[in-house]
């Protein structure tokens, strides 16, 4: 563990005092729930000259109906989303991940904003909010910019936002049915899981995204798995068949290996809880866009 401490505590008030104290400074790192950046304080990962504290900005934090979707502040945190009516009747895949969240209290006290930040292979919510097609909304000193989640998760501890901005909230759009499922280590973190959304017209699948974390140390889609269900009738002999699919969009070489679960076995994980998350999108009540 590092003993090096961050020189300077700042408790921000609003959004724009934040993107002050974060203009032109690159060693300025954003504290909320704790649970994505304390860890690597005390490891030494992160060395920040000052800490922001954002937890008291109560503008970022709430669910509420938006333009034909779902706003999640990034402040939430996992448990108000798992028990919010509206996430759960509209983007089922998301409650059920923030549900999944087996520590205590990283479920009560973690924050979906510090989850997407970080981005971690171990976490729930990354892949849901790729599947359902969400979008993930900064500020900064040229004001709000939208990110699809297509193009949030950009490689190994890496995503799009920059030094000098600040999540603000999450959009998920309506209109399908969703599911998730995974796997999670004696600490109750996600060795890997996968996340499925199904736009459906009767027994027919007209489009499918589906996304999976812990396999790569990013969440990434599948899109040899959503081929295979486009067009198609949803049932078991199509979801075996877009499961198998699922070996071939994840290369062998490139899966995560650590002392909790080696590469081969995670692959099989993959190709398991594919097959799980559709029959449970398939399942769940098609949302009315």
């Amino acid at each position: 563990m590092s003993n090096q401490l961050p020189v300077e505590y700042v408790e921000a008030e609003s959004v724009d005092a934040v993107l002050e104290l974060l203009a032109g400074d690159s060693e300025t790192r954003i504290v909320a729930g704790g649970y994505s950046l304390v860890p690597r304080l005390k490891d030494g990962i992160e060395t920040p000259d000052r800490l922001v504290d954002i937890s008291g900005i109560d503008a970022l934090r709430g669910i509420s109906r938006q333009d034909g979707g779902t706003r999640i502040g990034a402040l939430t945190t996992h448990d108000r989303i798992a028990a919010s009516a509206t996430v759960r009747d509209h983007a089922r895949a998301l409650a059920e991940a923030t549900d999944s969240v087996g520590d205590y209290q990283a479920k009560h006290q973690g924050t979906i904003g510090g989850n997407l930040v970080v981005a971690d292979p171990k976490y729930d919510a990354p892949a849901a909010v790729l599947a359902l097609g969400g979008t993930i909304v900064v500020r900064g000193p040229n004001g709000r910019r939208r990110i699809d989640a297509e193009e949030w998760f950009c490689g190994p501890d890496e995503t799009a936002i920059e030094p000098d901005e600040l999540l603000t909230e999450i959009a998920i759009p309506d209109g399908a049915r969703s599911g998730y499922i995974r796997t999670s280590e004696y600490s109750g973190y996600a060795i890997v899981s996968v996340a499925a959304r199904l736009e459906t017209d009767g027994g027919l699948v007209e489009s499918a995204r589906v996304a999976v974390n812990g396999a790569k140390p990013y969440p990434i889609r599948l899109p040899r798995v959503e081929e295979t269900l486009a067009g198609g009738t949803l049932d078991d002999e199509r979801r075996a068949r877009a499961a198998d699919a699922a070996l071939r969009d994840v290369d062998p070489g490139t899966l995560v290996a650590n002392e909790v679960a080696d590469g081969r076995h995670r692959l099989g994980l993959v190709r398991s809880y594919c097959q799980q998350a559709l029959e449970r999108a398939s399942v769940s009540p098609a949302v009315d866009s």
